[in-house]
């Protein structure tokens, strides 16, 4: 800038009221003038200023380089806008450092070459800045690992939906071969059931009549055979009414059909006739507090239900031990069927009620697996339960039926 026909008040009085620090030095680098501003700014007075080294302003450590920088300002001046300015450290006289912006300027006083600076004390500014950045930094992590946990949580979402298809298609498959398992059963068993029975009614009637057409020779053996030979169509029969039974509540083609009778009377009649098929002499107690009640219920269910209980307590016991049944009533009907036999392991117990399920202990007794889950269905159309206590010593079963009573 040059000072050539301007107005020497006009510019003191910028100098000396400007809000920038102003300093006018040589290209020696000697103070020649400061404004009140840049007094303020570095905390020297106006006399304390003018004849030192602009370096006075400039921290120990980079002083020798500044004056190279001088030196070289110096020798080719340009000037160099305030936003273009070098930020710095500068010094106070109180030995405290802060950052400043230096903006150049030069002029001619005669032949003498005068350099004026600008300075700024962006203190604010720098701590602003460094607040920013540190906010820019936690936002930027935040970000980030907000990120990594999204990213993470639809790795685990995309495995978990992996995993939920596979099982569901493993379970669809399972339940395809179940279906197809149990239509296949379902259609042997009802072909069979119905291919059978009349046969095998045939034959047991037809031995029935050869025991009463005895020649009166090996009485005994015949006898002996002839009971035989109905013991196993019994139980073949019993395997064939199984599978029958299970195929109609497969199917859901049995229906409950409910009719007044005495189930106290209706109890001691199926167990009279198990009693005389297993075995006449075999001790079967019947207990009740009750001697009769007529109930509404489906008496098909009962008879279904006394006989296959009860055919597992002869079964599954000694001949020379007792089986009792023991009848209560108290608004509901409790029937329990108990035997003497080895008992139900207790680590299969809960699969007792299962079908085709039978315990370890049991399997060279000729059965189905499939009495108890068919009882237990009965029971639960009825609207009761079912219940065992089983040891080494013995079993019982207990069933509870709510009943209407005429």
């Amino acid at each position: 800038m040059t000072m050539e026909n301007s107005n020497p008040q006009a510019l003191r009085a910028l100098f000396e009221h400007s809000s920038v620090g102003i300093l006018i030095a040589n290209k020696q680098g000697d103070i020649i003038d400061v404004n009140p501003f840049l007094c303020d700014i570095f905390g020297y007075k106006h006399h304390e200023l003018v004849g030192q080294k602009v370096e006075i302003l400039i921290p120990q450590e980079i002083r020798k380089k500044h004056v190279g920088y001088r030196d070289g300002y110096a020798a080719k001046p340009e000037p160099r806008a305030m936003g273009e300015g070098r930020e710095l450290l500068a010094i106070r006289k109180s030995g405290e450092t802060f950052p400043v912006e230096i903006s150049l300027s030069s002029f001619k006083d005669g032949e003498e070459l005068k350099v004026v600076s600008f300075v700024n004390d962006i203190t604010q500014r720098v701590v602003y800045k460094e607040q920013l950045e540190n906010k820019v930094k936690e936002r930027t992590q935040e970000l980030s690992s907000a990120l990594l946990e999204l990213s993470a949580s639809n790795e685990n979402l995309v495995q978990e939906m992996e995993t939920r298809k596979e099982a569901e298609d493993k379970a669809k498959k399972a339940l395809k071969r179940e279906q197809e398992l149990s239509e296949l059963k379902t259609r042997f068993v009802s072909m069979a059931s119905h291919e059978f029975r009349t046969p095998l009614a045939g034959i047991m009637t037809s031995v029935s009549i050869l025991q009463k057409y005895l020649d009166g020779e090996n009485d005994d053996k015949k006898q002996r055979h002839l009971l035989r030979i109905k013991e196993l169509i019994r139980n073949l029969t019993a395997v064939l009414n199984d599978f029958l039974s299970l195929d109609k509540l497969e199917q859901g083609r049995i229906g409950i059909n409910i009719s007044q009778f005495d189930i106290v009377e209706k109890i001691k009649k199926e167990a009279a006739t198990l009693k005389e098929i297993y075995n006449q002499s075999r001790e079967l107690n019947i207990n009740s507090n009750i001697e009769s009640l007529i109930v509404e219920l489906d008496e098909d269910f009962i008879r279904n239900i006394v006989i296959n209980l009860l055919t597992n307590a002869f079964k599954y016991s000694e001949d020379h031990t007792p089986v009792n049944i023991e009848i209560q009533y108290d608004e509901v009907i409790h029937i329990s069927f108990h035997d003497q036999g080895c008992g139900i392991p207790a680590e299969e117990q809960k699969y007792i009620f299962e079908k085709f399920f039978r315990a370890n202990n049991v399997t060279t007794i000729s059965g189905t697996g499939l009495g108890l889950n068919i009882v237990k269905r009965y029971v639960s159309m009825l609207g009761g339960s079912i219940d065992f206590k089983s040891n080494s010593k013995g079993t019982t079963f207990t069933v509870e039926l709510p009943i209407k009573v005429d």
